[in-house]
């Protein structure tokens, strides 16, 4: 047996350490007993001998990328908004945030080792060492992304649990159980995958168990990765659909609410995605080639639902400048109002000025950038209001060639009107 370099997979070993390796993937598939020396036989053959070599890798590696900058940007926006807004203070549900954005972009990384080490290549075309490689950050990764996932589902829950403090006391503790059930799920999570097998590290490392005097005693990984994927899955169904009957109990800027369904409906991506993931859970002997569908689910799964949580806290500063576009856009084709005291001169002698005004309630602060501010001696939640008031003064004066000389007018008369026109943010 050589000691150079390792044999590619389906060959015979070419080192004690692919021997050893062989030795381990096949006591983890119950092949214990078939010779090391033959090579890993499971795995997929290659075709026919003039096959062109294809590969997944580069494209796998810049999705990958996208999706930690997706991340970055999301949570950077987030806690950026928290620090230069003097009203906000950072909540429970922000600690989570940045929890779930570290251990997303783990996962994420964990992908990227696994696709310079085979992943996005047929099995053929890798040998036992990138096997090895492959395979360890494989499993590590797996309660990486159960607790990522968790993590998501807690920030949410609790910004869902504030919105449910002004409704009835029914939601409070279906928020409190849910919260409950998600840290079961985080922890159960950690200790089935990591204590699956006996000893622990034969699971992830297959040079180690393949060295193991007598082969590692495991449970079976299908059913507890299926109950696990269900689960989350079940649970971010609940968690998009239980928003949705909250604010309809609760008060608030009808705009506002548009906005936060939008936001439910960015996280339905993230629930579809738990389910295709599950869908597509299956492998062939090709695994290295095939496992980049169930790659894609996973990794939208993550990034699509970190940036979700975030969202709420962005609300304010997106409505903000999607009214300063608008804003300046009507300046840009003569149509936009003037904010302060402006007036403007209409013919038939009509003058009319408008002013803005905030009328605001004593300000609290709030943890939560949906700014639902709550009073103690109050039942509903209050927000400010922006109300314009557009004053009308009247001249008349007799026809005539000098009609328009002011010095023929009649004193004025004015008309006051105001109107509630948005909440202020």
């Amino acid at each position: 047996m050589s000691t150079s370099t390792s044999a590619f997979i389906g060959q015979p070993p070419n080192t004690e350490r692919d021997y050893y390796i062989v030795r381990g993937f096949l006591r983890g598939v119950g092949l214990g007993k078939v010779d090391p020396a033959l090579g890993y036989t499971r795995a997929a053959k290659k075709p026919y001998d003039d096959y062109t070599y294809t590969s997944k890798t580069p494209g796998i590696i810049t999705g990958l990328s996208i999706v930690i900058i997706a991340i970055v940007l999301s949570t950077g926006t987030r806690l950026f908004l928290r620090a230069s807004m003097s009203q906000m203070r950072f909540g429970a549900d922000d600690w989570a945030t940045i929890a779930a954005a570290a251990m997303g972009i783990t996962y994420t990384v964990c992908q990227i080792i696994m696709a310079t080490r085979g992943g996005g290549n047929h099995i053929w075309d890798a040998t036992y060492e990138d096997y090895n490689v492959f395979n360890y950050y494989g499993v590590i990764d797996k309660p990486i992304f159960y607790v990522t996932v968790g993590l998501v589902k807690v920030s949410l829950t609790l910004f869902i649990r504030r919105l449910a403090d002004r409704s009835s006391i029914f939601w409070r503790w279906f928020c409190d159980f849910f919260l409950f059930s998600l840290f079961v799920y985080i922890g159960a999570a950690i200790f089935w995958e990591i204590f699956t097998c006996n000893p622990a590290q034969s699971q992830w490392d297959k040079l180690y168990s393949g060295q193991l005097e007598t082969a590692a005693t495991c449970l079976p990984t299908a059913i507890q990765s299926k109950i696990l994927n269900i689960t989350h899955v079940v649970q971010g169904t609940i968690l998009l659909l239980s928003p949705m009957v909250i604010l309809w109990t609760v008060r608030m800027d009808r705009g506002k609410k548009r906005r936060l369904f939008i936001m439910w409906g960015v996280g339905l991506v993230a629930v579809v995605c738990g389910l295709l993931r599950q869908l597509r859970a299956d492998f062939t002997t090709d695994i290295m080639w095939d496992y980049t569908e169930l790659l894609i689910w996973t990794a939208l799964d993550v990034c699509v639902g970190i940036i979700t949580i975030s969202l709420p806290v962005m609300d304010a500063w997106l409505a903000g400048a999607w009214r300063g576009a608008m804003t300046k856009l009507g300046k840009t084709y003569g149509h936009g109002s003037r904010g302060g005291a402006a007036g403007q001169k209409y013919g038939h002698n009509t003058t009319v000025k408008s002013s803005v005004a905030v009328q605001t309630p004593r300000r609290d602060y709030s943890d939560s950038i949906e700014e639902i501010i709550q009073k103690s001696h109050e039942n509903d939640t209050e927000l400010a209001s922006i109300v314009r008031t557009d004053e009308y003064n009247v001249f008349y004066s007799e026809a005539g060639p000098d009609s328009d000389s002011e010095d023929h007018r009649a004193p004025a008369k004015v008309y006051s009107k105001s109107k509630v026109i948005g909440v202020a943010h």
